[in-house]
């Protein structure tokens, strides 16, 4: 049986086709690079830290 269980949530930011965010656990700045424009105006990603490896939903505000 697999758990349930959720995610945090944090406000990442958009630069060119990278997108920025810091892990809410250890606080390190990790980066999403976006090969493709579809996938760089989702709403919400998965991502992963670099650091201690934790997943978290990164939130990017709509460009407009």
């Amino acid at each position: 049986m697999m758990k349930n269980s959720e995610k945090p949530s944090v406000m990442g930011t958009r630069s060119g086709y990278v997108i920025r965010f810091t892990c809410p656990t250890c606080y390190k700045e990790n980066s999403i690079i976006c090969n493709m424009p579809k996938s760089y105006y989702k709403e919400s990603r998965d991502g992963t830290c670099a650091q201690c490896r934790k997943h978290c939903e990164v939130l990017t505000p709509g460009q407009y």
